[in-house]
C-alpha cells in the first residue's frame, strides 16, 4: 500500500463492512470463500505476479465495500492481497474530502463515458500486470430495475484482459439482498443503510480456462473469436434467431454487439477497427454470461423452483425503453432525478 493512510482506510473500511454484515443484517450467506481465499493467497499466482481479476452484479449503492466484509480481517493486513477497485468519478470523486478518502481506499477513478482507452483501464491493466488484485463492476453502474438480468457489459473489462501483461486469474462474484440494504428510491434519511436484509455472496469458479482459447484467438486474428469456442447462445446462428425473433432488447441485450450499430459507435468516437471492437463485446458477453451462470448457481442453492429464471429486485425504476415506464408504475429518469432519487 502507498501509505499508513490507505492502510487505516482500508482497515477501517473492511471493519465498517464485517459490522454491517454481522449486525444490520438478518442473514448472511457465502458460498465458496475458501476457493475464492486459496486463489486471492496462491503463492503460485504471487509468485508469477498473476493478476487477480473479480467482477459482479451491481444492484446497490453499498455493494462495494459491504461485499468484502465476508473475508477474514487478516486479509486487509496484507498488502499483496487488497483490492483495487474501479470507481465512478461523479460519485466518488466530486468533494475534496471523499475523493482524498476514496483514493486512500484504493479506488481509481473512472470517467463515466470516458470510454475504455482513459487513464482508469490503463491503471488497472497496469494493476493486473504487477499481480495485484482488481475489482469492478462491468455494468457501469447500479441496477435500479426490478429484475437481477444483467445489463450490456462494458468493454473497459475486455481490454483489461486482453492487454494484460498475463491473462488474470478471473473470479465472477453473483450478490442478492444488499438492494434491499440500499433501495431506490429510499425515504431519508438516505445515507441509512436499511437493516435486517437476508444477504448472499456467491464466490464462483476462476474462468480462466474458458477465456484463454477466445482470448488467445483474438489475439491472433485482431478480430472475432470462432464461434465453437463459444457458448451455444453466443454463437452465431443463436444470435440471428435472437434478433429474428424480436429479443434484442437494446437497454439490456442478448446477444454480442454486431456489426451494425458497433460502427456506429466507431463512427462516432474513432479509435479502433470494427473487428476488434466485436471482440470486444464479444468477451464482454462471454464475461456476462459467465456471470449468470454464478447466478443460477445461487438460485438453486436457494431452493429456486425455476433458478435458470431472472430473479426480483425491490428497486422501483425500470431499465426498460422508456415508453415502458409508464406500464409498470415506474419512475422515470427525469423524475427519478426530481425526487432527490
Amino acid at each position: 500500500m502507498s501509505s499508513s493512510s490507505s492502510t487505516y482506510t482500508i482497515r477501517a473500511v473492511a471493519a465498517f463492512s464485517r459490522a454491517l454484515l454481522r449486525y444490520g443484517c438478518r442473514k448472511v450467506t457465502v458460498r465458496n470463500l475458501d476457493r475464492f481465499l486459496s486463489h486471492l493467497h496462491s503463492p503460485d499466482r504471487l509468485s508469477s505476479r498473476t493478476g487477480l481479476l473479480t467482477y459482479a452484479n451491481h444492484i446497490s449503492v453499498l455493494d462495494e465495500p459491504t461485499i468484502w466484509g465476508a473475508l477474514p480481517a487478516s486479509t486487509f493486513h496484507n498488502p499483496s492481497t487488497v483490492r483495487w477497485t474501479l470507481g465512478a468519478s461523479d460519485i466518488m470523486f466530486t468533494n475534496p474530502l471523499l475523493s482524498r478518502f476514496f483514493r486512500n481506499g484504493q479506488c481509481i477513478e473512472t470517467h463515466r463515458g470516458g470510454g475504455i482507452y482513459q487513464t482508469a483501464i490503463d491503471e488497472a491493466i497496469a494493476k493486473l500486470g504487477g499481480g495485484n488484485w482488481v475489482h469492478l463492476f462491468p455494468e457501469g453502474y447500479v441496477n435500479v430495475s426490478t429484475s437481477t438480468r444483467l445489463r450490456r457489459f462494458k468493454w473497459g473489462i475486455s481490454r483489461m484482459i486482453l492487454e494484460a501483461e498475463k491473462l488474470p486469474t478471473v473470479v465472477p462474484i453473483w450478490i442478492t439482498g444488499f438492494d434491499r440494504l440500499m433501495p431506490e428510491p429510499r425515504d431519508k434519511p438516505k445515507w441509512l443503510p436499511r437493516f435486517g436484509a437476508d444477504v448472499t455472496i456467491t464466490f464462483g469458479e476462476p474462468i480462466t480456462q474458458s477465456l484463454e482459447p477466445v482470448v488467445a484467438a483474438i489475439k491472433a486474428s485482431g478480430g472475432v473469436a470462432p464461434d465453437e469456442l463459444l457458448p451455444e447462445s453466443l454463437r452465431t446462428a443463436a444470435q440471428l434467431d435472437s434478433i429474428a425473433e424480436g429479443q434484442n432488447d437494446r437497454s439490456i441485450p442478448n446477444q454480442v454487439a454486431t456489426a451494425w450499430n458497433t460502427s456506429t459507435l466507431i463512427r462516432t468516437q474513432g479509435k479502433e477497427s470494427l473487428n476488434l471492437a466485436l471482440a470486444r463485446s464479444q468477451l464482454a458477453a462471454l464475461l456476462r454470461h459467465h456471470l449468470g451462470l454464478v447466478g443460477i448457481e445461487q438460485r438453486r442453492a436457494d431452493g429456486y423452483d425455476k433458478p435458470e429464471e431472472d430473479g426480483t429486485l425491490v428497486h422501483t425504476e425500470s431499465l426498460r425503453h422508456p415508453k415502458q415506464h409508464a406500464q409498470n408504475n415506474v419512475l422515470r429518469d427525469g423524475e427519478r432525478k426530481k425526487v432527490g432519487v
